[in-house]
């Protein structure tokens, strides 16, 4: 039996209802009861999200990418109900990190799991499980670094945004190369949640956040910006009055001011996980994966909320799927994937040639990143340089239009990589360059439409981190399309192996 025969949608006929209901239903569950032990103390937090992971990993190890999925994109819903009862800034972050105490108690769980015997038979799986580790180590050696540089908060939080895309790709391949994994009911039901939550607060706006506290989870958030300095430096450099919350929530049209004289403000909708960027490439992501698979009501529906919150990148995202499913066919492969190439290209470049004829921020960030990794090819660790780091709260922009190049790294995925990771960076991008190789020889050979989407997705990701740090930080962007290349590998893996031996699942 050739490997293209063999392949097969994943999932047993009549069986994917139960088991996707299953999978959501334990997964919000478990969510709402880490979220609601972090409220009850921090510690026991810990210890009860690490046990609850354990028993989903151990009990249902299939539906444990589904759980990561929900915790991504409906933690913060669930943090949002208990906002008026945490007593300060420090509790409602932890609450707020229960997602990554789960993904990573997964990925101790899987990565243990890959010296098992019947891993090392998954001949196509062990190099990128040793690739994804040799990787990992790299990233916890500039995390190091960044501690002894920097602060060990600002590390932290960029160890975090760094090795998340790590883990979940670990976490998925390893999943889908041991059990069936099957996805299509899942994330057509949190795909619609999302939705339907986003023209909810689009519609209704602090009216529906009000029920169930969104409107004080924001203004928690805003708060802290105002203690920063955030707003008063803005009011410095661009001249813009913060008078309240609304005036935080309300942008123009696409979130730009070309249309300032032509349409209306807009709420701009973080959705239920309270970021607009991420959201965005949440329904994005969704959006692209299901167009895939021959569905089109739910992307349609996703895209006025991706015009209404303006995140460039995740709708470039989006119309790059649309047309390449439109242009793909089999006999076409290379056409598509030439497509998907040269528009990435053309609109990182595009970009970046405007942005530096108009002094943006993020060609500077970029400029000073790449500047600054020729100075010190080496880098300087996790957690110096980039937004969420505080090394960047009194950047001046006037200074840095001036000189052609921000005083350190920002905006810029790719240029805040380049100066934390130096060398090591090329390592993360290598990685990206190869899974796109792996994705392209695999459609070839199969002509299943969702390593299409995996190309799709890695190209336009790491296009939009030249300008933007969300593309690669953000879990609901690279983190997520890299779980679902890795389930469909793995599944790819799976059955291939289960055809070399002769039995199938």
């Amino acid at each position: 039996m050739s490997t293209t025969q063999a392949y097969s949608p994943v999932g047993l006929p009549g069986r994917d209802t139960p088991e996707a209901l299953l999978h959501v239903g334990t997964a919000l569950l478990v969510v709402a009861l880490a979220v609601s032990s972090f409220a009850v103390w921090t510690p026991f937090g810990v210890a009860a999200t690490f046990v609850l992971t354990l028993i989903i990993a151990n009990a249902v190890p299939s539906g444990v990418p589904v759980l990561i999925i929900c915790a991504f994109l409906y933690q913060n819903l669930v943090v949002a109900w208990f906002t008026p009862y945490i007593p300060d800034n420090d509790t409602f972050d932890a609450l707020r990190g229960t997602n990554f105490i789960i993904l990573m108690t997964a990925f101790g769980i899987f990565l243990a799991a890959s010296f098992q015997h019947r891993v090392r038979a998954l001949t196509e799986l062990r190099p990128w499980l040793l690739l994804n580790m040799a990787l990992c180590g790299t990233v916890c050696f500039y995390f190091a670094l960044g501690v002894v540089h920097g602060g060990p908060k600002d590390a932290v939080v960029y160890f975090r945004n760094t090795i998340t895309p790590l883990a979940c790709f670990h976490v998925a391949v390893l999943a889908a190369s041991l059990y069936p994994v099957d996805l299509r009911k899942s994330i057509l039901w949190l795909g619609a949640g999302a939705i339907i939550y986003g023209y909810a607060e689009l519609i209704f706006t602090m009216d529906f956040l009000g029920l169930f506290h969104g409107d004080l989870y924001v203004e928690r958030s805003i708060s802290r910006q105002v203690e920063t300095g955030v707003w008063e430096q803005a009011l410095k450099e661009t001249g813009f009055v913060y008078r309240g919350i609304e005036d935080v929530m309300t942008t123009t049209f696409f979130n730009t001011p070309l249309f300032n004289d032509i349409l209306p403000s807009v709420f701009r909708i973080g959705g239920p996980n309270f970021h607009p960027i991420s959201y965005a490439y949440a329904l994005s992501t969704i959006s692209a994966w299901l167009l895939f698979r021959g569905r089109w009501l739910l992307p349609v529906a996703a895209l006025p909320l991706l015009l209404v919150i303006g995140s460039k990148g995740a709708t470039f995202m989006l119309f790059v799927a649309i047309a390449a499913r439109l242009i793909y066919k089999p006999s076409r492969t290379g056409l598509a994937l030439m497509a998907v190439i040269a528009l990435a290209v053309v609109w990182t470049t595009a970009a970046i040639g405007y942005g530096a004829t108009h002094g943006d921020y993020h060609v500077l960030g970029l400029i000073a990143g790449m500047r600054d990794f020729l100075a010190d090819p080496l880098g300087q660790g996790l957690g110096l340089g980039g937004n969420l780091s505080s090394t960047s709260i009194n950047l001046n922009w006037q200074s840095a239009q001036a000189e052609g190049a921000a005083s350190v790294p920002v905006e810029s995925a790719v240029g805040v990589m380049l100066y934390q990771m130096g060398v090591g960076s090329l390592v993360f991008f290598g990685f990206l360059a190869a899974l796109l190789v792996a994705l392209r020889r695999q459609l070839v050979e199969t002509g299943d439409p969702d390593f299409l989407f995996g190309f799709v997705g890695i190209a336009t990701i790491s296009a939009n981190a030249v300008l933007q740090e969300e593309a690669f930080y953000s879990p609901l962007a690279l983190a997520f399309c890299l779980l679902l290349v890795g389930i469909s590998l793995g599944t790819r893996w799976r059955i291939t192996a289960a055809a070399r031996a002769g039995v199938l699942d």
